[in-house]
């Protein structure tokens, strides 16, 4: 694999511009405001978040953003922003594609940017989950809170997925299989930051061998994708800002670099719940 591009800067987005605009978003309005920050600047490569639980795209294997509560939201914000990348699929436009077809044309690097194990919960608990209304919430959650930290974490992230669990581990595969062999991404970017919760507090080093496994389920699936279409698939991970903090929360940095899982290793701090 040869090295990734010397991008100068790296802009990674949340996706907010789907909220920009009141509903229905065009896809070029769409397209104009998530890159009007970006063109003639010394941006190289737009990260770019795909969503956090629910797909942004049809799929059958996997659940649709909104359709946990049948497209019903618990704020205008999410109804504006959901409904915004709804409506765009239900007039058989591709804001992803679209995406990356705009990052060519000017020349900007477009990397899908997954959030590992986001928590937008507002420290909801498990016996919350029957009665929560949250559109990042998925049938799967609410079917198996015996898959989640719960207490075996800090308070506010008790809804955050056990990756030592293998059912978790093979979910969040399909997702991100179905990112990748979706769309032609110049790589991803593995934000295992948001949120840096995913093994129980007191075992996460003893078994940071599980984040190393799906590290290299992912790095095969990309390897075999770029086998295929004939050029690279980068891998980008942030991590923590610390060895320190890396070996606490699972992530085996040394295994990563010596067995070439990553290509873009990014250290940094955590949503306020990082020293770094």
């Amino acid at each position: 694999m040869p090295r990734p591009p010397s991008y100068g800067i790296i802009y990674n987005w949340d996706g907010a511009p789907h909220g920009y605009s009141e509903v229905p978003q065009s896809l070029e309005t769409f397209l104009d405001k998530a890159y009007a920050p970006l063109v003639d600047t010394q941006v190289g490569a737009l990260f770019w978040c795909i969503g956090e639980h629910a797909t942004r795209w049809p799929t059958d294997d996997l659940e649709m953003l909104g359709d946990v509560h049948g497209r019903r939201y618990e704020s205008a914000h999410s109804y504006i922003h959901t409904e915004n990348i709804r409506q765009m699929l239900d007039r058989g436009e591709d804001p992803q594609k679209a995406l990356i077809d705009r990052g060519r044309e000017v020349g900007i690097d477009v990397y899908a940017s997954i959030r590992m194990n986001d928590n937008h919960f507002n420290g909801a608990q498990l016996e919350d989950i029957a009665e929560l209304h949250h559109t990042e919430l998925t049938q799967l959650r609410i079917d198996h809170p015996d898959w989640l930290l719960g207490d075996r974490t800090a308070e506010w992230f008790a809804l955050s997925w056990d990756m030592s669990v293998p059912e978790v581990k093979e979910h969040r595969l399909a997702h991100i299989r179905e990112v990748c062999t979706n769309y032609d991404w110049d790589g991803i970017e593995l934000d295992w930051q948001r949120h840096a919760f995913h093994l129980p507090d007191e075992q996460a080093y003893r078994l940071r061998y599980v984040l190393t496994d799906l590290q290299r389920a992912i790095r095969k699936m990309t390897d075999d994708l770029a086998r295929k279409r004939g050029r690279p698939f980068y891998i980008a991970a942030r991590v923590s800002g610390s060895q320190e903090r890396c070996r606490q929360i699972g992530y085996d940095i040394p295994v990563w670099i010596e067995e070439a899982l990553v290509d873009v290793l990014i250290p940094a701090a955590n949503a306020a719940t990082d020293p770094a």
